[in-house]
């Protein structure tokens, strides 16, 4: 015996391994599965799909007691589905989670779960359908289904398998056979395609069952069945996945699923992102998935990530795609000039210069004017140029008039352009977030880690409104006799919204002349300032704004598009001056 089950019955198991792989194909292959002969707490399943380490997981012990020793191939070759079907990867599962939450309207506590049962149903059909796995002896070994949701996906497996009607769904729970009918046509219609009908079928779950049947009881009931995922990463790809902010289409309308009798659905109004958008299923701007729904979604599926990691990889990849040729400054390199030859040196050229060696060799008599001579220099041609990355200075501001980065932010994701196409040519940045008086973080000082600056970027407060003036002039300026942090050629960049007025009279600390401040600073830093500003066209007028920056609106993704545009434009007539 290993722990509460015979060896016999791990040894069968084993054995069945590669029967399953091949229910999959002859080239399937997957890591040996983990049989746990003891139970496994906290897991809610007797098999689960590990994407992270790419592995089965079964708990012999919960099997034996469900009376499924016998079923060892179906299982397992359902678990390997995970992985070569639905959702085969962490981006699938995501995308499929995201769907179904639209779908679902208000239930978000059952995406995971109704995400799952949604993937399960594509899986078992495809094993069924081939005949390579019984998993309609898997489902009469387990029983008729306890709740109304099961209920319905059963029904749609008899009719998908052509079963008799209660087979497999039983009759303790009456289910609409039009919505059980809908159910099985939507599995074949999107038998290949995970995410395109993971809308659907949660839309159908929502719409064919009372908010009764929706409780947190039946959630708790599902959860047992389903097979939860381990995997924590963020994949790259969802932050511009415009398909999963498309209207979900209930599978009654689906042309696909019931073909040409289906109206045509109306195209819904595209939403306006307000800044104090919650971050729901429709608070989007209608082309993409914001932060918050993004981390609603790793959440619901057991993911550990913060919003703050959601948020910093959401605009690490949204900014991917507007980076901006950010300015260069080129240098001369110090050459070591040319030893020349002798030249003759005459009375009233500097006495410095005689090369009293040559002289002497040339004539032991010294007649100064006559034998003196001097030597000649050459630079050595030509003289080569590189082109030094110019630094980011980035001042974010996070009271409470600005929208929080980890719902969304336009100027923050603008913030996140400037400092990823500063690190991209090599530049450092030193970001800094701000608020009211001594709310002050970030950075703290120049960095070449994007990690570390997109966190600064994200961060926020949510207090008062003033300035750090102290922090630019410590660093261009110098502070209490100290010289400044930096002398390299630095672009001051400020996201702000009309708070920014606080850097020309009510910064923090109060200044003799703080708009004297915020312009010395600039003209010391050398490589030009920006000023990206979120501010309704009807209040930018009456905004004041330190000289000699450059002001950007913007306010939309129209904005930041034409923000890159310009910026760049600028860019490129700077260096080309710098050049010359």
């Amino acid at each position: 015996m290993s722990g509460a089950v015979p060896d016999a019955l791990v040894q069968r198991w084993q054995d069945a391994w590669p029967a399953a792989q091949a229910a999959w194909g002859t080239t399937t292959r997957v890591h040996p599965p983990v049989l746990h002969t003891d139970p496994v707490a906290d897991v809610g399943s007797f098999a689960w799909y590990d994407s992270g380490t790419v592995e089965v997981h079964v708990d012999l012990a919960d099997v034996h007691r469900r009376g499924l020793d016998d079923h060892a191939v179906a299982v397992l070759a359902h678990e390997i589905g995970h992985h070569v079907l639905a959702p085969a990867h962490r981006r699938t599962a995501l995308r499929v989670a995201a769907r179904v939450r639209a779908g679902l309207v208000d239930q978000h506590d059952l995406v995971g779960p109704v995400a799952n049962l949604w993937q399960d149903l594509l899986i078992n059909d495809r094993l069924q359908r081939t005949g390579r796995a019984d998993l309609v002896a898997v489902w009469r070994a387990l029983g008729p289904a306890k709740d109304p949701l099961m209920a319905l996906v059963l029904r749609a497996c008899e009719l998908l398998w052509e079963l008799p009607r209660t087979t497999l769904c039983g009759t303790a729970h009456p289910v609409d056979e039009g919505a059980a009918w809908l159910c099985a046509r939507l599995v074949r219609a999107y038998a290949r395609d995970p995410v395109g009908g993971a809308g659907g079928f949660a839309a159908l779950v929502r719409t064919s069952l009372p908010e009764s049947a929706l409780t947190d009881a039946l959630a708790t009931s599902v959860r047992a069945v389903v097979c939860p995922d381990a995997s924590g990463a963020l994949p790259h790809g969802l932050a511009g996945d415009a398909s999963l902010v498309a209207p979900v289409v209930h599978p009654s309308l689906d042309a696909a699923v019931v073909g040409d009798v289906a109206p045509a659905p109306e195209a819904p109004a595209r939403t306006t992102l307000t800044p104090d958008a919650s971050g729901t299923a429709t608070g989007h701007t209608g082309n993409m998935l914001l932060p918050a729904d993004l981390h609603a979604v790793v959440h619901a599926l057991g993911g550990t990530s913060t919003p703050e990691d959601v948020a910093v990889a959401w605009y690490r990849e949204r900014a991917a795609r507007h980076l901006v040729p950010f300015p260069q400054r080129r240098t001369a390199q110090p050459v070591d000039p040319l030893l020349g030859g002798l030249d003759p040196w005459e009375v009233g050229d500097d006495l410095a210069d005689v090369d009293w060696t040559g002289t002497v060799t040339a004539s032991p008599v010294v007649v100064p004017g006559m034998t003196t001579l001097r030597r000649a220099f050459h630079d050595d041609e030509p003289v080569v140029r590189d082109d030094a990355p110019v630094d980011l200075d980035l001042y974010l501001d996070s009271s409470g008039s600005m929208p929080d980065p980890k719902q969304f932010s336009w100027v923050a994701l603008a913030g996140a352009v400037l400092a990823l196409s500063a690190l991209r040519v090599g530049a450092r940045v030193q970001a800094t977030t701000w608020s009211g008086p001594g709310q002050v973080a970030g950075t703290d000082g120049f960095t070449r880690d994007p990690d570390a600056v997109l966190r600064a970027i994200v961060a926020h407060f949510g207090g008062g409104t003033a300035f750090p003036l102290p922090v630019l002039a410590r660093t261009f300026l110098g502070h209490d006799g100290r010289p400044p942090t930096t002398t390299r050629p630095t672009h001051v960049a400020v996201v702000s919204d009309d708070g920014v007025a606080t850097m020309c009279g009510q910064g923090w600390p109060p200044q003799p002349d703080p708009e004297e401040t915020a312009v010395r600073a600039l003209a010391a830093a050398g490589g030009g300032g920006s000023l990206l500003l979120d501010v309704p066209p009807d209040r930018r007028a009456g905004v004041v704004v330190p000289e000699g920056y450059d002001t950007y609106w913007v306010d939309g993704d129209a904005a930041l598009v034409d923000f890159a545009r310009t910026f760049a434009r600028r860019t490129w007539a700077t260096t080309q001056e710098s050049a010359r």
